[in-house]
């Protein structure tokens, strides 16, 4: 599965990213041949006449697809650099498939243990080298590299065929018997659709990388100076200004599969959501992702030029509460429950406290259903419908918090052996839905007994901490894009090799339910280990699922063809045209 921050981790929404353009927007939606360019048409930038510009909360971490760690991250990546495969989604139950791209065609062993691909030969690096096998060998020695520690390092050390040690020697998981053929060898039968997912990851130029410093990769000038990001995707990098834009031209020499219709993808980073969507009004913007339903429906009513299109449930919103002592961990790599949140009455507690139908209804405005499991609605074979959500019932969260040994103190906090029931909720700054649940989850969270108090963390800094384990609870959101069921990077029990797992969420079955999974030789197949899977969590309550819900996409009308999906928001952009 693409990590649920792709992971990487949502700043906003999940993560909200805008699109700004200095051009008067009525003019260029309207305007004809014969009309006479307005005042700003003719002060913008000519760069600027044939682009759409993408404003986001933060700048990426780095434009290379072995550090992706969050969904804008892994979009720009894959507008840059190659794949062997094209995604696509069977939307009627929501299972991913694959087209060819670099890779002309596959073939799968008969034991299901290796699968060969063919690859073409006419497709060219930006500085001009061919793209062939061993580039794509030489990256995926980059994602198993442990000083990297790139998030995806787990599908090739946890699948390809591995030494009686238990390492991967990628020599021998890994032949290139030419320039376009690769053979990639599992170490189990693994079904096509998991093999065609694990070797399906970007990859870059053998040529520009081959010197590189482990140690040093993460801050290497080759992941930001323009000129030194080699791809062959349809945009190349043009400029970058830290903390600020970046340019995507597009690449007039890309076949793979061609060069895009819109010349310019700009990106500029405004961290204000209120900013990004006021520029979206006013022309400034042309494409705003993560539009809240409530600003989607004046949209709707107010803004004739404006669109506002659903990707699709593939998004959830949660309260995370650390189940294992994160402090502890992080000093001493040694697992024991959260003084607070270790209790699964605890989190099954925490979770009937909060009102969440409140927060679908008047904030979400019906574009959310609450969540039951972390399986997305859009795997329509892999949802467990026998499950009921657990309901708003804080006579019950009181009984259970009792159950457990905290009682009513003095001041009527919580408490339990001489601690009490006070902790700090963090969010990242900028992000108007998450800033509204975190009012009524301290509302909700006071009226049983608990003293919450709400922490803003500046998104980047956010991220990092997060991914640290640093903070007890907080508010964040997953996108799994494209949908995938399993939750490898977000549940295994196994903290240094699951990096999502962003609550230390610790269970045997479900290692042993994913192995079972990984196991079944037909995707359709694995249905009844996701379902079970799903109960476990149900149970356990890791965190608060507050809703899944569609990330809302406002465009301008003078973009044509915008089309979204759970497979990303810019996974057809090379369709778009103005």
């Amino acid at each position: 599965m693409t990590p649920r921050a792709s992971l990487h981790t949502l700043h906003n929404m999940g993560k909200s990213q805008a699109w700004t353009l200095l051009v008067a927007l009525a003019l260029l939606v309207f305007g004809c041949a014969k009309k006479q360019p307005s005042d700003s048409e003719k002060s913008a930038p000519p760069s600027v006449k044939s682009a759409i510009v993408h404003a986001y909360i933060a700048d990426i971490a780095a434009m290379n697809p072995v550090l992706v760690n969050e969904s804008n991250m892994r979009e720009m990546c894959n507008l840059i650099f190659p794949r062997l495969m094209v995604e696509t989604l069977d939307t009627a139950v929501g299972i991913i498939g694959y087209a060819p791209s670099m890779a002309k065609r596959w073939t799968v062993a008969p034991d299901n243990k290796s699968v060969t691909f063919s690859l073409r030969n006419d497709v060219k690096w930006t500085d001009g080298k061919p793209v062939t096998a061993r580039d794509w060998k030489f990256t995926y020695r980059l994602y198993m590299d442990t000083t990297i520690a790139s998030v995806r390092q787990n599908f090739v050390t946890d699948n390809f065929l591995k030494e009686p040690s238990g390492e991967v020697n990628l020599d021998k998981a890994i032949d290139i018997p030419n320039d376009t053929t690769i053979v990639v060898k599992f170490d189990k039968p693994t079904s096509e659709d998991a093999m065609l997912k694990y070797c399906n990851l970007w990859f870059l130029s053998e040529e520009v990388w081959k010197n590189y410093d482990a140690k040093t990769f993460r801050s290497d000038e080759r992941n930001f100076v323009p000129e030194k990001i080699v791809g062959c995707g349809p945009y190349k990098v043009e400029k970058w200004e830290r903390n600020k834009e970046l340019v995507l031209v597009a690449n007039k020499a890309c076949n793979l599969p061609r060069p895009p219709k819109i010349e310019r993808f700009i990106m500029r980073v405004i961290p204000e959501y209120a900013t990004r969507l006021t520029a979206l009004k006013t022309g400034e913007v042309d494409v705003l992702q993560g539009v809240t339903p409530e600003d989607a429906e004046k949209i709707r009513k107010e803004n004739e030029a404006i669109i506002v299109k659903e990707v699709g449930y593939n998004v959830f919103s949660f309260a995370g509460w650390m189940n294992i002592d994160n402090d502890l961990y992080n000093k001493e790599k040694k697992i024991k429950p959260h003084p607070l949140f270790g209790s699964k009455k605890v989190r099954q507690a925490l979770t009937h406290a909060i009102n969440r139908q409140e927060m679908i209804e008047g904030l979400l405005k019906g574009y959310g259903r609450i969540g039951v499991a972390d399986v997305t609605p859009v795997c329509k074979w892999a949802v467990n419908t026998e499950l009921a959500p657990r309901a708003y019932n804080p006579e019950l969260a009181k009984k259970l918090l009792a159950e457990d040994g905290w009682k009513i103190g003095n001041d009527g906090i919580l408490e339990k052996n001489g601690r009490k029931f006070k902790f700090k909720l963090y969010l990242n700054s900028g992000n108007k839905i998450r800033a509204a649940y975190s009012v009524i989850i301290q509302k909700n969270l006071k009226d049983v007994g608990i003293d919450c108090e709400l922490t803003q963390v500046e998104s980047a800094d956010f991220s990092k901490r997060l991914a640290k384990r640093e903070f007890e609870a907080f508010i964040n959101a997953f996108i799994v894009s494209p949908p995938d069921v399993d939750p490898s990077e977000t549940r295994l029990s196994d903290l240094a090799a699951t990096p999502y797992n962003l609550t230390g969420f610790q269970n045997k079955r479900v290692d042993e339910l994913i192995g079972l999974a990984k196991a079944e030789l037909k995707t359709i197949n694995t249905a009844k280990y996701w379902k079970e899977y799903a109960t476990i969590i149900h149970e356990e309550q890791p965190e608060t699922i507050i809703a899944w819900a569609t990330p809302l996409v406002g465009a301008s009308k003078r973009i044509k063809n915008v089309s979204v999906s759970p497979l990303g928001t810019f996974d057809s952009l090379i369709d778009w045209e103005l």
